[in-house]
């Protein structure tokens, strides 16, 4: 028999592990994810370039189409239900500290990336490529005026001019201005009541949509996205009772509960959202409605897929796996330079080497310059923001992180 000693001993890992939940499988999925947006943008490029007529190959590409383009509805669960995990354990922080960690977290490695996007464009912008939907990058000169809007995230501009995917990253950076009222929110009622509340911003989102006050769709966003995140805190306070569910079903139930989830995530979204835009008003609400369906079903999939890789012997062996929990550190990374290292390649080598030579370069020069990105400027940043956001921490706790 053990002994006491020893029971002891595992009751305080446990403990411990109970009040410091972290779930390094999802990393992983993070950057599984963010590696499917890069080839989805690589794709995207090499489509709109060459512009290939086969009806079988563009079938093909209308399948895989949705790999990569649904990621960052996935990031906003993720993020919903790893930033609630704090205060769901015991260890909520005040608004001060998780604001700052927040901002150092994101904000700081963003502004390094928007930099050297900024230095490229001012140096190599205009076109290039047979590619409409690339040169919606780096195709002007560079105002100063749209740089200091990146930088201050103030009004209505081009996101897609320095750096394409940065679009969600200002949405993450003003939910995170509210998102301890959401956790709190959520953490007040059961799942039912936050999924209802989650479907209140869904239907605010619809109205802003079609609202002739809205000129501008990031507003709705917000409120969508935001519905995300709280979905992504529902799960995270049910964890253990939907984990203990699935362990529950039979291994054939598993598997086929996790395929479910895969084309949920994948397929099923995309589809609503393929419909023309009517001319008329109700047609329209019929369309936004539609959308938002879509990328609800899209958002079930990834909180699905959440629960697989929590929860599933294998999918954890495969996500723990070293290249993919590289992946899964350099995740944010990722996100943030692939389009930037894409733009300086293409600009520089376009004509020079065929196109699939220069694709296939923008992958691993990614994995490289995320790397040194995760390294050099992440971790410093984030150590910086722990030790400034400790001057907080003695002050009352009224939030998660």
């Amino acid at each position: 028999m053990p002994s006491r000693e020893s029971v002891a001993n595992v009751n305080t890992r446990a403990v411990a592990h109970a009040n410091s939940p972290r779930y390094v499988e999802l990393d992983s999925l993070r950057g599984l994810a963010a590696l499917s947006v890069v080839l989805h943008h690589l794709r995207i490029l090499w489509e709109t370039d060459t512009q290939p007529t086969s009806p079988a190959f563009r079938t093909l590409l209308s399948l895989v189409s949705p790999i990569g383009s649904e990621a960052v509805i996935l990031f906003f669960v993720l993020s919903g239900f790893v930033l609630s995990l704090p205060a769901i354990a015991g260890r909520p922080q005040n608004y001060r500290t998780f604001l700052t960690r927040r901002i150092f977290r994101i904000y700081v490695p963003y502004l390094a990336a928007l930099a050297v996007s900024v230095a490229g464009a001012f140096w190599l912008h205009g076109p290039v490529t047979r590619s409409s939907w690339f040169h919606q990058s780096w195709s002007e000169p560079v105002h100063i005026r749209l740089v200091m809007q990146h930088v201050l995230f103030l009004g209505v501009f081009d996101t897609w001019q320095f750096d394409n995917p940065i679009w969600s990253l200002v949405q993450e950076m003003r939910i995170s201005l509210i998102f301890p009222l959401l956790c709190a929110s959520a953490m007040r009622t059961r799942m039912r009541s936050a999924i209802e509340n989650a479907l209140v911003l869904t239907i605010l989102a619809v109205i802003t949509y079609v609202s002739p006050l809205n000129r501008t769709p990031a507003v709705a966003d917000t409120f969508l996205f935001a519905a995300f995140f709280v979905l992504g805190i529902a799960l995270a306070c049910e964890r253990e009772r939907v984990g203990a569910w699935l362990e529950n079903r039979s291994r054939r139930a598993k598997i086929l509960i996790g395929l479910g989830f895969v084309l949920l995530y994948l397929f099923a979204g995309p589809p609503l959202a393929g419909l023309s835009a009517p001319a008329n008003p109700a047609g329209y609400l019929f369309l936004r409605a539609m959308t938002c369906l879509s990328q609800w079903v899209t958002a079930l999939g990834a909180a699905g897929l959440l629960v697989t890789a929590m929860n599933s012997a294998s999918a954890k062996r495969f996500l723990l796996w070293a290249p993919v929990h590289f992946l899964g550190k350099i995740s944010y990374s990722i996100y943030l330079w692939h389009f930037i290292v894409l733009l300086y390649c293409v600009h520089l080598l376009y004509g020079k080497i065929p196109l699939g030579f220069i694709l296939c370069l923008t992958l691993v020069l990614t994995i490289v310059v995320s790397w040194a990105s995760y390294v050099w400027v992440e971790v410093p940043s984030m150590n910086f923001g722990r030790k400034l956001s400790n001057r907080f921490q003695r002050r009352p706790a009224i939030i998660s992180a």
